[in-house]
C-alpha cells in the first residue's frame, strides 16, 4: 500500500539542493513511499537537467523511489508543467482533427491534441518512454487524466484506421489500445517498474471499466478533491471511489487514489482536513498527495494537518504487516 507524494518541483531549474532536501524529509516522515514527478517533453531533449539529478539524489537520501508522470505527451496526458511539447508543435499532419477539420486543441495541454491513430504519435510516444527510462532512475511510471478516452477524432489517420471517424466506444478501446502498448512497452524495458494511471473522479463507469484493463496496471484509480460536492459531476473522490474498487477488483489491480489539493482555497483545504479521516479508511492500495500543490501561503495549515493524517495511515500499515507476519509464523 504505497504512499506517494506528487511533487512539482521536477521543472524547477533553479532548484536548490537544501530545499528539496527539507521537502523530502517532510515527505518521509509523513510515511511516504515515492515522490512522483513530471517528465515534460524538453526534460527528454534538452540536457543539463540539474535540478533532477539533485531530485533523485535526495530522494534517494530520503529513502524514497521516484515515480514519473509523462507530461502532455502529444497532448494526450496531464501531468506538470501545462505546457505543450515539440512534438505537437512540430508534427501538424498527425493532429487530432474536429468534424469541421480544424486541429483539437487543448487549453490544459497548452497546444494540440495528436491522434493515437498517427503512426507517427505512436513511435514518438515509444520512444520517448524508451527515452526517460533511459535517461532517468524512476521506479515508476503513471498515466496522468489521459484526454482522450472521450474525444472524436475525425483526421485521416483515424478514417484510415477505423473507416469512419473515432468516438464512442471505438475511441475508448483503441485509446485503451494505445496505452497498453505503452505501458508494455516500459515494462519489457524495465521489469521492475511499478505502472499506475488515474482518471478524473467522475468519469463514467465505462471509462473506469476500460481503462483498468490497460495492460501491465499495477494500480487504477481517480483523481480529486476530498471533500463533498452538490455540483453535477463533481471532482470530488467521495461518493466515487466505490466503483473505482468495484472495476479493480473485476481486474485484479490495485486501487488508486491521488487526493487534490492545488488550487484551493483556505475553505476548501480546511473540508479536505475534516474529510480525509473518513476517505482513508477506504481500500486505498496506491494513495496519491500534492505535497504544496498550491504554492501559497494558505496551503501551510493544510500540509500540517495532513501530516500526522498520513503517518498514522503508515503506522496501520506497518500494525497490519506485522500482525500479518505474526500470524504466518504461528504454528
Amino acid at each position: 500500500m504505497p504512499l506517494t507524494a506528487y511533487y512539482f518541483m521536477g521543472q524547477d531549474l533553479c532548484a536548490v539542493r537544501r530545499h528539496i532536501r527539507d521537502d523530502m524529509s517532510w515527505m518521509a516522515d509523513a510515511g511516504t513511499d515515492s515522490v512522483a514527478i513530471g517528465i515534460h517533453e524538453f526534460q527528454l531533449d534538452y540536457g543539463n537537467q540539474q535540478q533532477l539529478d539533485i531530485l533523485f539524489d535526495e530522494a534517494d537520501r530520503a529513502g524514497l523511489t521516484v515515480h514519473a508522470i509523462p507530461s502532455r505527451w502529444a497532448g494526450l496526458v496531464a501531468g506538470w508543467p501545462p505546457a505543450a511539447g515539440m512534438f505537437a508543435a512540430t508534427h501538424p499532419d498527425s493532429w487530432m482533427k474536429n468534424a469541421d477539420g480544424s486541429p483539437a486543441l487543448s487549453v490544459v495541454c497548452a497546444g494540440p491534441i495528436c491522434s493515437i491513430y498517427g503512426p507517427a504519435t505512436s513511435d514518438f510516444f515509444l520512444d520517448a518512454i524508451d527515452r526517460m527510462l533511459n535517461l532517468y532512475p524512476v521506479q515508476g511510471v503513471i498515466w496522468d487524466e489521459i484526454k482522450v478516452l472521450q474525444l472524436e477524432d475525425h483526421s485521416a489517420h483515424a478514417k484510415r484506421e477505423l473507416g469512419e471517424p473515432a468516438k464512442g466506444e471505438a475511441q475508448l478501446k483503441h485509446t485503451v489500445d494505445f496505452f497498453s502498448r505503452a505501458s508494455r512497452s516500459a515494462r519489457d524495458k524495465k521489469p521492475e517498474l511499478t505502472i499506475s494511471c488515474f482518471v478524473y473522479a467522475y468519469s463514467p463507469d465505462c471509462i473506469l471499466t476500460a481503462c483498468s484493463a490497460i495492460d501491465e496496471l499495477d494500480f487504477f484509480g481517480i483523481d480529486g478533491t476530498c471533500f463533498p460536492s452538490d455540483v453535477p459531476r463533481a471532482k470530488t473522490l467521495l461518493g466515487n471511489f466505490a466503483r473505482v474498487v468495484t472495476a479493480c477488483r473485476n481486474r485484479a489491480v490495485g486501487t488508486l487514489a491521488l487526493i487534490e489539493t492545488q488550487n484551493l482555497g483556505a475553505r476548501e483545504l480546511d473540508a479536505t482536513v475534516e474529510h480525509l479521516p473518513e476517505f482513508l479508511k477506504q481500500p486505498i492500495d496506491h494513495l496519491l498527495y500534492y505535497y504544496h500543490g498550491a504554492c501559497r501561503d494558505d496551503d501551510e495549515p493544510c500540509m500540517r494537518a495532513m501530516q500526522p493524517l498520513l503517518r498514522e495511515r503508515r503506522d496501520r500499515r506497518e500494525q497490519g504487516a506485522d500482525e500479518g507476519d505474526a500470524a504466518d509464523r504461528a504454528p
